[in-house]
């Protein structure tokens, strides 16, 4: 997962992507432009525009993250493991274990997100019909209610990333009983809604010659910013496409085809500095396993050495056993790339008859896509 941590809620971390700030950007825009109307908002000053567009974006930050929030929500009652949130231009994701899903869990954990876009939508509305509140406020509260209501629209489209894409594989997934046939359902149907879109846009712009905005109630939507979120529409369904191949290769593999041999295990009660000179050095973003009495109690590198002074032993710099996980040789890759997906998990050890033969890093997962041609 991309972005910058900003929190960690209930265990969850949540990260931005920067292409949020660019859906930030134009919500504080939209609002300064109207506030900043002195026919309107005569008594306004500056700071106080900046300071109603800051909080119009706030408000807008904390319904997105609202919504995602209600996923990870259901998925935790339904047992499913939440490994993060990410806010990006469109809205945001939340990754979850793919590791026995059933196709009412799907549609469950995904369409909780629009109903909850759609009643924030509507407390803000029901607070914008407050008429004792500020004229200033009332305008907030109705700007986000419309653009809640909207989202949750707009996130039904059958398309992937949108929650609708996931909604009408969940769908196909229990008519057809096939998860891969209804994730190309939902790619295919994404693509052409998403390439519609486009040509939408271009056709616009190559007939009448315009770039006028397009209103929907408050909200303005150009149709340059349409043609935009068509284009993640399509990357997004395409990604989706692409990682149907990729699950295809991984269901096919075993641990043992991907493993790479096993690094040299560095004893627990060696000196860090001695180990450092041995091993690390030179070997950024490698880790090794170290054991104590022949067992592996966890990972050293570079990174985790950072801090531990050189004179202590090697197990105070060794990452915690949760980041340790175990496979056997013949295990297939699907369930161990999900492992790795896990924000503690570093690698995976290759484990045959009690013995390390091998360890797998996402940089092997990735290495033996790519000679796949995935």
């Amino acid at each position: 997962m991309s972005g910058w941590r900003i929190a960690r809620i209930g265990g969850i971390d949540v990260r931005v992507d920067p292409s949020f700030l660019i859906i930030l950007l134009l919500i504080t825009s939209q609002l300064w432009t109207a506030f900043g109307d002195r026919t309107l908002y005569p008594t306004l000053g500056p700071s106080q525009i900046v300071a109603l567009a800051a909080l119009s974006a706030l408000l807008f930050f904390l319904s997105i993250l609202g919504h995602e929030l209600a996923h990870a929500g259901v998925a935790r009652l339904l047992g499913i493991r939440v490994l993060g949130i990410v806010l990006y231009m469109l809205g945001g994701a939340t990754y979850m274990s793919t590791e026995r899903r059933r196709p009412a869990e799907e549609f469950l954990t995904t369409v909780v997100g629009p109903l909850t876009s759609a009643a924030i939508g509507g407390l803000f509305l029901a607070a914008h019909a407050q008429l004792g509140l500020p004229d200033t406020f009332r305008k907030i509260l109705g700007y986000l209610g419309w653009l809640n209501l909207y989202l949750a629209v707009f996130n039904v489209l059958p398309s992937y990333p949108l929650d609708g894409g996931r909604l009408l594989s969940a769908v196909v997934w229990q008519i057809t009983g096939d998860e891969t046939r209804a994730t190309i359902v939902a790619g295919r149907t994404g693509q052409i809604l998403s390439g519609a879109m486009i040509a939408f846009t271009v056709y616009g712009v190559a007939v009448y010659h315009s770039l006028d905005t397009i209103w929907l109630g408050s909200l303005g939507l150009s149709p340059i910013f349409l043609g935009l979120i068509g284009i993640m529409l399509f990357s997004g369904a395409t990604q989706a496409l692409r990682d149907v191949q990729r699950r295809r290769t991984l269901e096919s593999a075993t641990a043992a085809q991907v493993m790479s041999p096993p690094p040299p295990a560095i004893p627990a009660d060696l000196p860090l500095g001695e180990a450092l000179l041995r091993y690390l050095d030179g070997h950024e973003g490698e880790a090794f396993p170290v054991t104590r009495e022949g067992a592996v109690i966890g990972f050293v590198s570079l990174t985790t050495a950072r801090g531990v002074p050189s004179d202590r032993p090697v197990s105070e710099a060794t990452v915690p056993p949760s980041a340790i996980a175990v496979a056997g040789s013949t295990e297939t890759m699907t369930s161990i790339v999900d492992r790795l997906g896990r924000h503690d998990v570093a690698a995976v050890l290759v484990m045959d008859a009690g013995k390390l033969v091998g360890i797998i890093e996402p940089a092997d997962v990735n290495r033996f896509l790519a000679k796949a041609g995935r």
